[in-house]
């Protein structure tokens, strides 16, 4: 008994594992990390499930778990989806999460239904509509039938627009009873910080985004076109990565003959976008994409910028009219770059007072704080701690 005594047992202890699952790793690190840190604060477990691409090494740099998902984002074969399914069956049975938070379409589809077939509890959010509603077809229609079937195993949806809840209610894709509306992603205010400097170059204007027709990239060249006839003194850049494999994007040769042009420079991908909002004057996002809020505006009126958005979902929450920026139509160069003339004509001291308005918008209803305590209030009421 002596000898028991003097072993010194020590207790494991078994961290309750949270599971992160997107299309991409470059979703999560950019739009999440700041609830990773958190749940690691707090001692939870982290497992990022995700595609791999240039920011899943960040990811494992944050000290999480990562499991590659091999998944194609933009596939329709049957035998590729019925493969994602079992992969995420598979890992979910080896890892077994506590929970588990699904994110983009697919995710949510597959993952919720493979969740519920593990006896996980899970919590689909909806990024945003894409294009899965703005065309009635057969493969829209599917969509729509395996979202139908995925959500009735998901514990509860989320949404990050009242927009988006209301069609997947009309639809009854989702019931109303568990479903609930989040004020966005959130931005890290203090990561994201008004810059106390006024750029003192020429009027600039910065499109910052992924290269897709349907964010706006060609409506924001052509208003460029126009603004620059007037005013050929006023910048336009771009940044954002080219996807390659999504069929809306815009093409290498597009982008260089607007470079020769000398219409728009484009600075290619940015793992830090900060430096490029901090030299403009105001950030454009034209977009007609199904958007849940969109991140880019956010992160530009954290940082005190006005900015010029369209009439769309996702979009237009972000901009009180004449207070910190305009409205134009959707795919509507010509009212785009009014716009930007109107931006033009304000004095310095005007877009400034636009700017801080936006930053007093992000700091009441979109600081990063407010959602992370709605995930942490929802972890601890599912699985407890």
């Amino acid at each position: 008994m002596s000898t028991l005594r003097n072993i010194n047992f020590k207790k494991a202890i078994v961290l309750q594992t949270i599971a992160l699952v997107a299309n991409t790793s470059w979703s999560i690190y950019n739009f999440r990390r700041g609830l990773i840190r958190k749940l690691m604060e707090l001692n939870y477990r982290v497992l990022v499930i995700a595609p791999q691409d240039n920011f899943s090494a960040a990811l494992l740099a944050e000290g999480v778990e990562y499991v590659p998902l091999d998944m194609n984002n933009y596939g329709t074969n049957p035998l590729e989806e019925w493969r994602t399914y079992r992969s995420l069956r598979k890992i979910y049975r080896r890892y077994r999460p506590n929970l588990i938070f699904h994110y983009t379409i697919k995710p949510n589809i597959y993952g919720s239904l493979a969740a519920s077939s593990c006896g996980i509890p899970s919590i689909a959010v909806i990024t945003g509509l894409g294009h899965t509603f703005t065309h009635d077809n057969k493969l829209n229609r599917l969509v729509v039938f395996l979202y139908k079937m995925a959500l009735r195993k998901s514990r509860e949806v989320w949404f990050l627009n009242e927009s988006d809840r209301e069609v997947f209610m009309e639809k009854r894709i989702a019931d109303n009873s568990v479903s609930i509306v989040l004020p966005g992603e959130g931005v890290d205010t203090e990561h994201f910080k008004a810059s106390s400097k006024v750029p003192d170059h020429p009027l600039t204007f910065l499109y910052a985004g992924r290269m897709l027709k349907d964010k706006g990239v060609l409506d924001f060249v052509a208003a460029a076109r126009i603004v620059k006839a007037k005013h050929p003194e006023v910048h336009f850049n771009m940044i954002g990565f080219i996807d390659q494999k999504n069929p809306n994007t815009v093409s290498f040769s597009d982008l260089l003959n607007w470079q020769k042009e000398k219409i728009v420079s484009y600075f290619g991908e940015t793992t830090d976008i900060r430096p490029f909002v901090d030299s403009s004057d105001c950030v454009v996002l034209p977009s007609y994409y199904g958007e849940g809020l969109s991140r880019v505006l956010l992160e530009a009126a954290s940082m005190g910028k006005p900015i010029i958005t369209t009439r769309n979902v996702g979009c237009e929450q972000l901009v009180m009219e004449n207070e910190n920026g305009f409205l134009c139509n959707i795919r509507d160069p010509q009212d785009l770059a009014a716009k930007m003339m109107q931006l033009h004509a304000l004095s310095t001291e005007e877009r400034v007072k636009m700017g801080k308005v936006s930053r007093s918008l992000v700091e009441a209803h979109y600081d990063e704080k407010k959602i992370l305590d709605i995930y942490l209030n929802k972890i601890q009421n599912i699985i407890g701690k």
